[in-house]
């Protein structure tokens, strides 16, 4: 964190502090035993486990990646700093890779920016049938919104990238209403990712009033159908 940055964390909580600030707006999750390791493992049980393909983005400590059961060789985690078998940056990744991919997990930077390139880049290395889960979709208040990092649970402003997937053209996409949102991509033909213009600007308030209740969120029960269904 920046010295500047870490002077706004510090003035924010004062004030917070002093005038108890609260967003009045909060977004609650579904009650269920299931977090995106679930749903990962039911993605990668429609694929061989001899020849399937797992990528992961954003891999931190190992928490996901070692709960893969495909061997060394079909799996790929990429984090600069802790975890997986490739340290180096996702951009980097995937500026040299020419791997297709049955599952990809997107759980790296939570700038919207970064992930709108992850997401861009995975549609592109994933195979016709695969399947993309992306983490941290739904932040439940403005703290865990607020970019930098101000709040030890933290989503970032990857909600945007929901946006536009929700608005693209031929991509079947749905937000798992558990586990701060995680994200379920398939791609058609001929499909287009579309970005807006001004979104990078939008906060919290925005997203809860504007996006939130037009995003395509399900229950567990509904998602593991949908990543079962062709």
């Amino acid at each position: 964190m920046k010295l500047e940055d870490l002077k706004k964390y510090k003035f924010f909580w004062y004030i917070k502090k002093k005038l108890k600030i609260k967003s009045k707006n909060k977004i609650f999750f579904e009650k269920a035993n299931f977090n995106r390791i679930s749903f990962i493992h039911r993605a990668l049980r429609k694929f061989p486990q001899k020849t399937a393909k797992y990528l992961e983005i954003g891999v931190f400590q190992n928490a996901v990646f070692d709960t893969i059961y495909l061997s060394e060789n079909n799996k790929y985690g990429v984090d600069p700093q802790s975890g997986g078998n490739y340290k180096m940056t996702s951009d980097e990744f995937f500026s040299k890779n020419k791997i297709l991919f049955d599952v990809i997990f997107i759980d790296g930077l939570h700038h919207y920016k970064q992930c709108q390139k992850d997401c861009i880049n995975a549609l592109k290395f994933l195979k016709p049938n695969g399947i993309i889960l992306l983490h941290d979709l739904l932040p439940q208040n403005a703290d865990e919104e607020f970019v930098p990092q101000r709040n030890k649970t933290w989503t970032g402003d990857v909600w945007k990238v929901a946006v536009e997937l929700n608005l693209s053209k031929n991509l079947d996409f749905r937000i798992v209403n558990i586990d701060h949102g995680v994200g379920i991509l398939k791609k058609k033909k001929n499909y287009d990712y579309r970005v807006l213009k001004g979104l990078e600007k939008e906060r919290f308030e925005t997203f809860y009033n504007k996006y939130f209740r037009k995003l395509p969120i399900i229950s567990c029960k509904e998602a593991m159908k949908f990543i079962d269904s062709k």
